[in-house]
């Protein structure tokens, strides 16, 4: 898809002469050629931190906060001894009291979820499963490029069709790489993991939602402009909008955001919740959870060995996930979101200054340049 764009980019008129006078005046300035390799050094640097980080706390630590049950203790307490031995209580008096503590979930703390797994399988415990993952979005790539190949380009919803197939086809890999992060570390080798091609008739279709569901979304939101006729918008016409045309346009423009997040949280989050969930549900009884997990889910999954079919359904996924996990999970993705973010926008600004350092004079030659060419 980046190539696609690009390549359209190139081919546009404006595109073509921007390149071209990009190519023709770019020689007039020049650029130190070790400046050029520490900003782009800098750049990798940063990018990889930031992939980091984002890894262990929207894919590790979400996963976990899908699959777990929070626990409840059984506290002992046991009465005062009598001030004196004549003074008599009654039985029922005198007898233990018990008493049932929830406990605190471990990831509704994101300190304290990585510091947990950081105490079960070392420090590299927050990039668990990372290989795995990276193995399976490649194969899910090449299955979505080949089915964008064979596929005819006039059937409706094409790429959610693709997308679809794509996730169907790497269901097992995926469920592998779940059962790697909510699991126990152990010696256990990742080929070991797939689950048996029996269950890939369990995951396929989990995992063909999941992947087609932020197509639908983008569908949607892309359905609502159109309704609501922001595609033709025009900049000029705009110019001459009145008071109760920009109030009209406003409330357009905010209904279009309000559609796109409804189709995130209604549509792609129980999606990746209700895949990953299947897929935990089919964790090998011999394998013991990182996290609190009820393995029976209430009660609706039964084991194989008593005749039972020993995973979860479709939609009793999404159903055992208490509205307590749900506001949880949703915490967790905001929390995500305002790090990202200030990682990001405080990693621009240090890159900016490395820049300035590292490319002296020409960086500020090469932004005037810029502007006086109208980029």
């Amino acid at each position: 898809m980046i190539e696609h764009i690009a390549r359209r980019g190139i081919q546009h008129v404006a595109g073509m002469n921007m390149y071209k006078r990009a190519v023709e005046e770019g020689s007039k300035i020049e650029v130190p050629k070790m400046g050029i390799a520490v900003l782009v050094g800098s750049f990798i640097i940063m990018a990889l931190f930031l992939s980091a980080v984002e890894y262990t706390l929207k894919d590790v630590v979400a996963t976990l906060a899908m699959v777990e049950t929070p626990s409840a203790a059984i506290t002992i307490s046991t009465p005062d001894e009598p001030a004196s031995k004549d003074e008599k209580e009654g039985l029922l008096e005198t007898a233990p009291t018990m008493t049932l503590v929830h406990q605190k979930p471990l990831t509704s703390s994101i300190r304290g979820t990585i510091k947990h797994l950081v105490s079960q399988g070392g420090r590299l415990a927050r990039f668990r499963g990372f290989r795995e993952k990276a193995l399976w979005a490649f194969a899910m790539n090449v299955v979505a490029n080949i089915a964008n190949t064979f596929l005819p380009t006039f059937i409706p919803f094409r790429m959610v069709i693709v997308m679809a197939v794509a996730g169907a086809v790497t269901a097992n890999l995926h469920a592998a790489w779940t059962h790697k992060i909510v699991s126990m570390p152990s010696a256990t080798r990742f080929w070991q993991r797939i689950p048996a091609r029996s269950q890939w008739k369990v995951l396929a279709f989990p995992a063909a939602v999941y992947a087609a569901m932020p197509y639908v979304s983008l569908y949607v939101a892309q359905g609502s402009i159109q309704l609501l006729r922001l595609n033709r918008l025009k900049p000029e016409d705009v110019r001459e909008y009145n008071g109760a045309e920009w109030t009209s346009l406003i409330a357009r423009f905010i209904a279009v955001i309000v559609i796109a997040f409804s189709c995130t949280l209604f549509l792609c989050l129980p999606a990746i919740v209700t895949m990953v969930r299947v897929e935990a549900s089919i964790l090998p009884e011999e394998e013991d959870t990182i996290v609190p997990f009820d393995r029976t889910f209430d009660g609706k999954v039964v084991s194989k060995v008593v005749g039972g079919t020993g995973s979860i359904g479709f939609l009793d996924a999404w159903k055992s996930f208490t509205w307590e996990a749900r506001r949880r999970l949703l915490k967790l993705y905001v929390k995500v979101f305002f790090i990202i973010a200030g990682l990001a926008f405080i990693l621009m600004h240090v890159w900016a200054v490395i820049g300035f350092v590292a490319m002296g004079p020409a960086l500020g030659k090469a932004i005037a340049e810029a502007r006086k060419n109208g980029y």
